[in-house]
């Protein structure tokens, strides 16, 4: 009798065989893509609404638990222009340069239960402008599902993460006691906190820093020249003061004497505690166990540039619509 070839004697080479075809077409498709006669521009325009989730604002609780601690009516706008390149469909490197605002109010804190009630006690805002920087890279996912010349979708989602600088300049209200008018003026230079006051006291903030974009998006091709995308970029970074809150009171208000001019020294201590109360009924100002952070969700009118001799113009080419059916 003849004897029978076991299952596996051909399953796993065939599957062995599989595999690897599928990785020499997907090396394939990456060096196509990554030739520099291939590669695609595009400069961009964005705007949309920013979120900051810090000491100051927030919604009921203690705060600082990312999107739980959104409040709408601190909402403000960021505006940007970017420039990216494609050395490969599904890899995109941007520069962004972007200008906005953010705000905190505990006024505006909601909630009945103790932390919120304290965080209106503590009756603190801010404000601040942000001019920000970024290098990011984009990574379109469903590229890796296509094969070299393959019809491009119009909407493709992509992950986008990277490193960037910004600067920031926390401003507070302050009601001038002999005339009662209301301005906004410069916190760091009070030094709320004592920074910078010695041992015991945390020293002097940068007003320029380092953040991590980290976020995800999805991109629409109107044609062949013009995409629209929308995009969540949150910011993580590594400072506890755009809003000027993070750690103690001064509990001895005379050392502000000390440090500062005389009339400075009477604004700090009116703006460190506005609450009314005494210092000794807050265990803390801030939390300094967490930094702050922000996010946007921005709208991003994006205008392609790039030969129709290349990879990216024959995919182009391909989401336009027929001329004839």
């Amino acid at each position: 009798m003849k004897k029978s070839i076991p299952l596996f004697s051909w399953k796993f080479p065939a599957i062995f065989l599989l595999l690897l075809g599928l990785l020499l077409s997907s090396v394939t498709h990456a060096q196509l893509a990554l030739s520099i006669k291939d590669m695609e521009a595009d400069l961009g325009f964005e705007v949309g609404p920013s979120f900051f989730l810090g000491d100051l604002g927030g919604n009921l609780g203690d705060g600082k638990r990312f999107i739980k601690d959104l409040n709408l009516p601190t909402t403000r706008y960021f505006v940007g222009l970017s420039g990216a390149i494609y050395p490969a469909s599904w890899l995109g490197i941007r520069a962004n340069l972007n200008y906005g605002q953010l705000y905190g109010s505990d006024a505006l804190t909601t909630g009945n239960d103790f932390a919120s009630k304290g965080r209106r006690e503590r009756n603190l805002d801010f404000k601040t402008a942000i001019l920000e920087s970024q290098l990011l890279v984009e990574i379109y996912p469903t590229d890796f599902f296509t094969m070299p010349l393959d019809y491009q979708p119009r909407l493709r989602p992509y992950a986008v993460a990277g490193i960037g600088m910004f600067h920031f300049n926390p401003k507070g209200s302050y009601t001038d006691p002999t005339t009662g008018a209301t301005s906004w003026v410069d916190l760091r230079p009070l030094r709320t906190e004592g920074e910078g006051f010695g041992p015991g006291f945390p020293p002097e903030y940068r007003l320029w820093q380092p953040n991590i974009p980290v976020g995800i998006g999805a991109r629409y091709d109107l044609s062949d020249k013009i995409a629209i995308s929308g995009e969540f970029l949150h910011r993580f970074t590594f400072t506890d003061y755009i809003d000027d809150v993070s750690g103690a009171f001064v509990q001895d208000t005379s050392l502000f004497y000390k440090y500062l001019a005389p009339s400075q020294a009477r604004m700090a201590i009116a703006m460190a505690n506005k609450s009314g109360l005494p210092i000794t009924a807050f265990s803390t100002r801030g939390d300094p166990t967490h930094n702050d952070s922000y996010f946007t969700f921005t709208v991003r009118i994006i205008v392609k540039f790039g030969s129709s001799d290349t990879w990216f113009g024959r995919a182009n080419s391909q989401v336009r619509c027929p001329t004839r059916w």
